[in-house]
């Protein structure tokens, strides 16, 4: 495993593409909230397989097509390879590893499990953050990992729509897992857990954005031991899909939070292509 290239933001982020033994590429994020804006300073999110198979409209990753799932080393090993670099350049301590990188993480659980194990024992780092789709039944299994080892994780889950009809429009596993059976295990996990799940919510100018969509928001998740944090569509190039100015995200905010627990999302990286599977995508892949 090496680094094959490294990009640094103004805004203390540094994106790796980093080679595995065959030769394969994947994505590491290291970011630095220097101002501690967010939960986590010094965190690095990692990627839990080769491209992956969700094939989500608006990922760059998806695009790519699945090639195969990482083992628990190579996932492990992207954090400690990424913690090097960190304290070569001065910064601090990691103090939360983010699974939220290329690939679905359930979709690989038991590595992941295994990844995770390892982190905490090597780097003495407890605090996770898991990023998903939304597979109900793995994230049932999850909270079960979670109560057993005692690990600190923080559940995200990608909604980006409040009704199937409009979801299936961006995200296919909607075919098979309902907005509704997805938010019931979310809010599952955060009972069976003690912590609140967190609903991503991108914002994509005319599709997403009405008062309609505020409506069925508040219907799927009012009550529920959740909270919706909203950010901006990453621009990949998609026909169809346009990114908001900051304004918009800020006055859909200010519509929703009244009724639901909310807040933004904070976007490191994007000079460097911070977004998941675009480093990998700008550069030459391997044959699949």
């Amino acid at each position: 495993m090496k680094i094959l290239k490294a990009q640094k933001s103004e805004d203390n982020a540094v994106k790796y593409l980093i080679e595995l033994e065959d030769r394969q590429t994947v994505e590491a994020l290291y970011m630095y909230d220097q101002d501690r804006t967010v939960t986590y300073h010094s965190t690095v999110c990692v990627s839990s397989q080769v491209g992956c198979a969700m094939g989500c409209r608006f990922c760059a990753t998806g695009a790519q097509g699945f090639v195969r799932n990482l083992t628990a080393e190579e996932i492990a090993g992207q954090a400690r390879l990424c913690d090097r670099e960190r304290q070569a350049a001065g910064y601090p301590p990691l103090d939360a590893v983010v699974l939220a990188g290329m690939g679905e993480p359930l979709a690989n659980f038991e590595n992941v499990m295994a990844a995770i194990l390892s982190i905490r024992e090597t780097l003495g780092i407890s605090c996770f953050e898991l990023a998903t789709v939304g597979i109900p039944d793995k994230i049932r299994k999850l909270a079960d990992f979670v109560v057993s080892s005692g690990v600190k994780l923080r559940l995200n889950v990608s909604l980006h729509a409040p009704t199937d009809d409009k979801r299936l429009q961006l995200m296919p596993v909607t075919r098979r897992y309902g907005t509704g059976e997805v938010i019931d295990a979310a809010a599952g996990f955060a009972r069976r857990t003690g912590s609140v799940a967190r609903i991503r919510y991108m914002l994509i100018r005319g599709f997403n954005d009405e008062d309609a969509d505020i409506a069925g928001l508040r219907a799927l998740l009012e009550g529920k031991p959740v909270k919706l944090v909203v950010s901006a569509y990453n621009d990949n190039g998609v026909s169809g899909l346009q990114r908001p100015e900051a304004l918009e995200v800020l006055n859909f905010y200010h519509k929703i939070k009244e009724n639901i627990d909310s807040g933004i999302f904070r976007n490191f990286g994007a000079s460097v292509l911070g977004g998941c599977g675009q480093l990998r995508r700008e550069n030459a892949c391997p044959a699949t």
